[in-house]
């Protein structure tokens, strides 16, 4: 009788599934470690992306805003060039006139004096049923600006430069430029 060969029996002995287990373990734990941290730091994003449409919504309120020679309320608003010829004799100043509430008629009304830090919103309000978000704070710097090679008369032309600090020190910063509105 012939003995039969025998065959080598295919599979894992004890130590190379304890092994495999490990590697496993050690693998799948870094990748949690890291998907920790993104998903503890997934905020940050959003107060900086708050910032930064807040700062760009108020940029973009201050430049619909007249800048003319004379005031908002004044009649010859779109007429008068020089400011001399204003209804009331003297062109439009910076800060609010008084009584005036945001959105304000023209652009400088929102600056306290050029190229001076001023406080926009100390918190942002609610505005009817849209409420603005808590911790954040605006503020406006407006001065006289060049505009590259593009030739205005002295003072023609404005820099506009909106800051908002949101919680935690977060920061964003919007600049925009407006040209004085000709007469017609």
């Amino acid at each position: 009788m012939m003995a039969r060969p025998t065959r080598r029996q295919s599979g894992m002995t004890l130590i190379e599934l304890v092994l495999f287990i490990v590697i496993v373990s050690v693998g799948v734990a870094g990748i949690l470690s890291v998907l920790n941290v993104t998903v503890w730091h997934s905020a940050d994003p959003l107060v900086q992306k708050q910032a930064q449409a807040l700062a760009e919504g108020l940029l973009e309120e201050i430049q619909t805003g007249f800048f003319a020679y004379c005031d908002g309320a004044d009649s010859k608003l779109r007429y008068a060039k020089p400011a001399s010829a204003c209804t009331g004799g003297v062109g439009d100043s910076y800060g609010p006139e008084g009584g005036e509430t945001r959105p304000y008629n023209t652009v400088i009304d929102y600056a306290s004096a050029a190229n001076s830090e001023t406080a926009l919103l100390s918190t942002l309000p609610s505005e009817g049923s849209i409420s603005a978000p808590s911790g954040y704070n605006a503020f406006v710097t407006i001065g006289p600006a060049a505009l590259g090679d593009i030739t205005l008369g002295s003072g023609d032309a404005l820099l506009i430069k909106v800051g908002v600090t949101g919680p935690g020190g977060t920061q964003a910063v919007a600049e925009g430029f407006k040209a004085r509105q000709a007469p017609q």
